[in-house]
């Protein structure tokens, strides 16, 4: 199941992707949504996808070769785990459920990195983008407040 274009849109907001960052997504699907971030990043940029599903990661990585992505690196794993060969990584973006946010998708960002990643929290989804600071992820994004308070 695909998700909503608005969500899609929102979440890749929430990413803030640059050209030149390396990428890990979790939740590999069919390979669509790594094509994405991958353009964003552009030519310098570098993105993993990662599933623990292997006809899935079979599936996305055909696909990706298929439209010319083929430069995503498709792995299959626990996306929990993370991917630490290809770590550090300037962006995470998880387009499965989670319902926590552990730590090793924290450490393998760099400092200043963010993770956008559809928390459930009491029964409720909401997409919400994290960035690492000292060491730990923190909610917000940290922006200037006006200048009159």
């Amino acid at each position: 199941m695909a998700s909503a274009p608005s969500i899609v849109a929102q979440m890749l907001e929430q990413l803030d992707v640059q050209s030149g960052h390396r990428i890990l997504e979790i939740g590999a699907g069919t390979g669509y949504n790594a094509t994405l971030p991958a353009h964003l990043a552009g030519p310098d940029g570098y993105v993993t996808t990662l599933d623990i599903d292997e006809d899935l990661v079979d599936t996305a990585g055909h696909g990706l070769a298929a439209v010319g992505y083929g430069t995503v690196h498709v792995v299959c794993g626990d996306g929990e785990y993370g991917h630490s060969d290809g770590a550090p990584y300037d962006r995470l973006i998880v387009t499965a459920g989670a319902w926590d946010v552990p730590p090793p998708w924290s450490d393998q960002l760099t400092t200043g990195g963010r993770i956008a990643v559809p928390l459930r929290v009491r029964g409720l989804t909401r997409s919400v983008a994290l960035e690492r600071a000292d060491g730990v992820c923190a909610y917000g994004l940290h922006r200037e407040q006006p200048a009159d308070r």
